[in-house]
């Protein structure tokens, strides 16, 4: 690596196993300035991971990649340390890049916390997932306005966004979104309006079919949330998808939480459990 490019080309590889009745960390390689936390337990022996960017945020010309591989009937829960923030730039933009592979039988709970793009900042991002047969997924994705409190709603330059699930060479979700408030300022009616938080969450299995069930359970906990709204429904095949929007960031991670639980217990037969991060 050239050496003016040493800490802006952050790779993070991680791969989980089966190892008789438990899921374990087989493989972790990092550059900084992406790390990985040593792996926990929680207590329904679920295995957890916090990924985190000790740098303190992202820059123009950073380059972020990760790859995750969760091998045939192992399951993993990956979280990160806190909010990731993009900062200002002029000139190229600060991209990430995350691709996740299932083998047969696996489970991936992938819960990062938001996107906050500072004043100015341009963030290309992307999220693959790719799923074997028999293979299960809860996938979370959201982003701020920006530093809210500070009054700096709307004032990146540039946010460019896709999520691509597959399950095997068909895909499942395809979402790309670009966001440029200088042309379109997601303030206005029919757009964000006085919301500052934009929220997915993704949950695929190709074993079950009860989704509309699932997609009710969901549209019941949106429906009781205050001040957030937002609406459920199916794929096309095996799964579904919830949108959301929110005012403020507790009440985003409230109602997050609940879709996780609701979704833990449908899908892995699981308790919601909750993680310290500080």
């Amino acid at each position: 690596m050239p050496l003016d490019r040493i800490g802006r080309e952050g790779f993070l590889e991680l791969e989980f196993v089966r190892r008789g009745d438990h899921t374990i960390l087989a493989r972790r390689r990092c550059t900084h300035p992406l790390q990985a936390l040593a792996p926990f337990r929680a207590a329904d022996g679920s295995l957890c991971m916090m990924m985190l960017n000790p740098s303190g945020g992202m820059v123009g010309g950073d380059m972020l990649r990760t790859e995750i591989d969760i091998g045939e009937n192992a399951a993993a829960v990956l979280i990160t340390a806190s909010a990731a923030k993009v900062y200002r730039t002029v000139g190229p933009a600060a991209v990430q890049e995350t691709t996740i592979r299932l083998g047969s039988g696996a489970a991936i709970e992938y819960i990062p916390d938001h996107l906050i793009p500072h004043p100015g900042a341009v963030c290309h991002q992307s999220l693959r997932v790719e799923m074997a047969p028999g293979s299960r997924a809860i996938i979370y994705d959201a982003i701020a306005a920006g530093r809210v409190g500070r009054g700096e709603s709307w004032r990146f330059k540039e946010l460019r966004s896709e999520i691509v699930i597959m399950r095997g060479s068909r895909p499942l979700y395809i979402n790309r979104s670009r966001i440029v408030p200088a042309r379109l300022h997601p303030a206005q009616r029919g757009l964000a309006e006085n919301f500052n938080y934009l929220a997915t969450v993704i949950v695929a299995d190709d074993t079950r079919s009860d989704w509309p069930d699932l997609v009710s359970e969901f549209d019941d906990a949106l429906n009781g949330a205050p001040g957030s709204i937002g609406g459920a429904s199916a794929l096309g095949s095996g799964g579904c998808v919830a949108r959301l929007m929110s005012n403020a960031a507790s009440d985003q991670t409230r109602l997050v939480n609940e879709l996780w639980r609701i979704a833990r217990r449908r899908l892995l037969k699981l308790e919601p459990f909750s993680v310290r991060k500080f």
